[in-house]
């Protein structure tokens, strides 16, 4: 008699239960489009107060959303009202005004719209769930903080994190044999930790990577993090190769660096210059000292060793110089 009641209860709590906690299934929602999770960060000029990244905080919380589901996410930008309507799941600043099947509000005082109740069940509940693990904890503590650096090491504090993909920088940066710190100030000068940054002529995410270079080297997502750091460090790995020859230690990371910004053509420029008027060549400093020679105003008509012609290296030498200061701080930061 027990052993029947006790049945009984425990298809009562299935009932129950199982909706709560039901993931979805291959064919249940058409728009998902098979294994892949379509998602679109709707957040162009959102700037929330207390949070710096919400497109990249919003991004690694849609990839841990979609392997909880089994599921690929595919996450882009929003840039048409058409691929919103074929979106899952659309990220847009919270408002009391917004249509549609709004989620809770994440920690950005963002949501996530989506088209479908069970959807929303889902997707709720997971929230609400995993705002309670310290995964969560620690995801939200990388993005919401601003990551000025140089007031950060000026205040004398050291901080749990130098930004937000510390963990990327160092995995990468041993691969380079760099300090990760020196990795890390490349990201900050080129993106400043946002993914979504796109420059005037086309370069893209966190390394700013140009669009031929990236698909030079495998990247598919250019909002991916890992994808464009490993593409930016396999770039810079092959003009860490080129210059081998000519510096070792910390002057060949500048001489890469220096590459990375002008390009090798203008390095190796630099390289020819000091050799042809007789000036050593081995350290940063020393090109540093040919490039005012090389300027417009200063060659001659028969220098002819410049496959490039004249260089200005203003913002190169200011590169370099600011890569290094950045090094520093983000060393004071987190040892």
């Amino acid at each position: 008699m027990h052993s029947g009641w006790f049945k009984a209860m425990i298809a009562v709590a299935v009932l129950f239960v199982l909706p709560a906690v039901s993931t979805f299934k291959d064919g249940d929602i058409r728009y998902m489009g098979g294994d892949h999770l379509r998602c679109l960060i709707d957040l162009e000029c959102y700037n929330p107060r207390s949070f710096s990244y919400p497109v990249g905080y919003n991004y690694q919380m849609l990839r841990e959303f979609a392997s909880t589901q089994h599921r690929t996410a595919d996450i882009s930008l929003a840039d048409s009202l058409s691929s919103a309507e074929e979106a899952a799941i659309v990220v847009r600043p919270y408002s009391d005004s917004l249509p549609g099947l709004v989620s809770h509000v994440l920690a950005d005082s963002t949501v996530w719209v989506v088209r479908d109740e069970e959807m929303l069940r889902v997707v709720n509940r997971w929230l609400k769930i995993y705002s309670y693990t310290a995964d969560y904890k620690e995801l939200v503590a990388k993005f919401s903080p601003s990551y000025e650096p140089f007031r950060r090491a000026a205040s004398g504090r050291q901080y749990p994190f130098a930004g937000p993909y510390d963990d990327l920088v160092m995995a990468y940066a041993s691969s380079l044999g760099w300090d990760w710190h020196l990795l890390e100030a490349l990201l900050w000068q080129e993106s400043r930790f946002h993914i979504e940054v796109h420059s005037r002529r086309g370069a893209a995410g966190l390394m700013q990577m140009m669009p031929a270079t990236a698909k030079r080297y495998g990247v598919q997502d250019a909002l991916d993090p890992e994808e464009n750091i490993a593409a930016g460090v396999n770039y810079l790995r092959r003009l860490q190769n080129m210059f081998a020859p000519y510096a070792s230690g910390a002057e060949l990371a500048r001489f890469t660096l220096a590459a990375y910004n002008a390009g090798e053509g203008r390095v190796l420029d630099c390289i020819r210059f000091a050799q042809s008027i007789g000036k050593p060549c081995s350290s940063w400093a020393d090109l540093e000292a040919v490039i005012p020679y090389m300027r417009p105003d200063s060659l001659s008509s028969s220098d002819t060793v410049l496959r490039l012609g004249p260089f200005k290296g203003k913002e190169t030498i200011a590169y370099i110089h600011l890569t290094d200061s950045l090094a520093s701080a983000f060393r004071t930061i987190r040892p």
